[in-house]
């Protein structure tokens, strides 16, 4: 058959053809590679397929009985657990200073918080403000009570009615695994944002890490934070932890209950 005697309908039909007979080819081709590759080979791609699969997330709609499903990918869900970590963050200076001493986590609506015991401590000053994501600067004060032998100490943050505040909620160490992904934010001005997996999780086999989970994105500066994608908080970096390295986080799930019940 000649082909310039083709009609265009005959010529579509001879390019889909080709076509598909071009993607069995190749489809048998591929296998036949990966069956002969090594399995280092082998492994790194299905890591690279498992982190590019996206995430379906069921949220119920108003309607009785019907659910709608929204598909997000990885990188959406850590925009999203940053945006809801960083309504949480405070800096702490000196009262009437700019001067940065540590960061702190907000961790309850009535505006208890978090920071770096020894951070604090090695300071010579003795009142404080907090500086709320909005920028506003508020006092805060040291609760009269804290947790014997924690690297934590809790703080009272005066934050009223401030607007753009939003405590962090605190993961259940108990549920957490090895491999699962993370989130972390760092920095003394601008946020560092960085992403791995939980590298190590609590052992009572070690005094030293029993209260100290292990990630492979390290802090980049003291106070960083460790979250999950879902934006609750696992852990911080304090100066406990950076004495194991600084892909270490002290876990802040101890001192929950009490600030709690804080008078």
């Amino acid at each position: 058959m000649d082909i310039e005697q083709l009609t265009k309908h005959q010529i579509v039909l001879l390019t889909l053809l080709v076509s598909f007979m071009t993607s069995i080819a190749t489809g048998i081709v591929t296998v036949s590679l990966m069956n002969q590759a090594p399995p280092e080979v082998t492994r790194v791609i299905n890591q690279v397929v498992q982190q590019t699969v996206e995430k379906a997330v069921s949220i119920p709609i108003n309607v009785p009985g019907v659910q709608k499903t929204i598909i997000q990918n990885d990188n959406e869900l850590v925009t999203q657990a940053v945006g809801t970590a960083r309504q949480g963050i405070i800096r702490i200076t000196a009262r009437g200073d700019d001067t940065l001493l540590a960061r702190g986590i907000i961790i309850d609506a009535q505006g208890a918080a978090l920071t770096d015991k020894v951070a604090l401590n090695s300071t010579s000053a003795t009142a404080f403000d907090a500086i709320l994501p909005s920028g506003d600067r508020v006092p805060l004060t040291v609760a009269q009570t804290q947790v014997k032998g924690s690297p934590f100490t809790i703080l009272n943050v005066a934050i009223g009615t401030s607007t753009g505040v939003a405590p962090i909620a605190i993961a259940d160490s108990s549920a957490l695994a090895l491999g699962q992904a993370v989130v972390s934010i760092s920095g003394i001005g601008s946020d560092l944002v960085g992403e791995g997996v939980i590298a190590m999780i609590p052992s009572s086999a070690s005094h030293d890490t029993a209260f100290m989970i292990e990630a492979s994105t390290p802090s980049q500066t003291p106070g960083s934070i460790l979250l999950t994608l879902s934006g609750s908080l696992i852990g911080i970096s304090t100066t406990a932890s950076e004495a194991q390295g600084n892909d270490f986080y002290s876990l802040p799930s101890s001192v929950a209950s009490t600030t709690a019940t804080k008078p």
